[in-house]
């Protein structure tokens, strides 16, 4: 485990270095304070709104990060040929994306981490009281969609060029629960191999919806935290993505003559 861990902090600390992430932040940051400057609908109403905006503005801001810095990591290793002496080590294929994996996930963990130093201010400068157990299924439930994006990243950036694979990877996460709420309506009108189609892209295409755990988490007093068994099916929901993308990026990485 120790070169997965060794890539691993490689990425994590080129992503803190890199501007775009403090940029991304910088911009999330002008959006929900101008939320909290605008008390228009009283000091009740107001804390829900700016939970919602700044919950909201967090998903799609590390989501954003995600798809670039995991589209990044094996054009890049090719390009800079840094991934030659990587492999001429002890450091199996496997190992090696195990560690770009983790290491993207850390970064978007650090992006969290800086974003919910924000929410909490935020939240505790208007008094409002904080969901502690709906905040934190909210984040496990948007690491879980995190690596599924991060794996589909790997597998753009394996068939197509890096900056196709970029914006592949920013349609998918804005439109795919567009895509699978426009395939049910358009099923009973499709022919038999429409149908056949549309249903292997209905499981192809994760529901990230399922992910968002913000709305619940604004209106804390009137939802329940989920249970156990819901979080265990929706891991298990995230892990078969998850496997199914890494290993058909294992499977290309494999192919890939060095």
């Amino acid at each position: 485990m120790r070169p997965v861990w060794l890539i691993a902090k490689s990425v994590l600390i080129e992503a803190v270095r890199r501007r775009e992430v403090y940029v991304i932040i910088l911009l999330s940051l002008i959006v929900i304070g101008g939320v909290m400057s605008v008390n228009f609908f009283g000091m009740e109403g107001l804390t829900k709104f700016y939970r919602d905006v700044a919950l909201e503005v967090m998903s799609i801001a590390t989501a954003l990060m995600v798809v670039v810095l995991s589209c990044r990591q094996l054009p890049r290793e090719f390009e800079n040929r840094t991934i030659y002496p990587l492999l001429a080590k002890p450091v199996g294929r496997v190992s090696f994306l195990l560690g770009k994996l983790l290491g993207v996930l850390f970064a978007a963990g650090f992006c969290f981490f800086l974003f919910m130093l924000i929410f909490l201010i935020g939240t505790w400068y208007l008094g409002g009281k904080i969901p502690w157990i709906h905040l934190a299924e909210y984040v496990y439930l948007q690491m879980l969609a995190m690596t599924i994006i991060t794996t589909l990243g790997f597998l753009l950036s394996l068939i197509m060029n890096l900056d196709a694979a970029i914006t592949i990877g920013i349609i998918f996460y804005l439109t795919a629960n567009i895509l699978t709420t426009g395939i049910s309506y358009i099923y009973d009108f499709a022919g038999s191999v429409g149908k056949v189609i549309l249903i292997i892209m209905n499981y192809g295409i994760p529901q990230l919806t399922l992910f968002d755990f913000s709305e619940k988490t604004v209106h804390a007093v009137i939802w329940r935290p989920l249970g156990i068994v819901t979080l265990c099916y929706l891991t298990l929901y995230a892990m078969v993505y998850i496997g199914v993308y890494f290993s058909l990026s294992m499977l290309l990485f494999r192919r890939r003559e060095l």
